[in-house]
């Protein structure tokens, strides 16, 4: 069971738009699909752009420096098989969204920009 993190107000984040927000130091993409929220891993697993600053296109969102594809709600790459980033649950409590991060004991996602530098 994983712990729920409050990340974003639901009226800073309009519908067709996403963000990068830190949840307890970990970075995190949330998109708000005409009404339906999603969240990915923020960072692009081709060279670590953020996909919180990428435009988000019929449920997919293209990261901004090399044109990758990920559709948010599985994570998965289209173009490429295999290639795919974590997601995350979502809800909105009263106007503020929330996503569940795993517990550090159960692991999870790293902050891929920390190891990368």
């Amino acid at each position: 069971m994983g712990r729920w993190v409050r990340v974003a107000e639901a009226r800073d984040i309009p519908p067709g738009t996403g963000r990068a927000v830190e949840a307890d130091g970990q970075w995190v993409a949330i998109f708000n699909v005409d009404g339906s929220w999603f969240a990915v891993d923020d960072t692009c697993p081709h060279q670590g752009a953020s996909l919180g600053e990428g435009t988000l296109h019929e449920g997919r969102v293209i990261c901004p420096w090399h044109s990758w594809m990920f559709d948010v709600r599985t994570g998965a790459c289209p173009r490429i098989p295999g290639v795919c980033v974590a997601t995350f649950a979502v809800r909105l409590v009263g106007g503020a969204v929330e996503v569940e991060l795993p517990d550090p004991a159960e692991g999870g996602a790293a902050d891929a920009r920390e190891a990368a530098s």
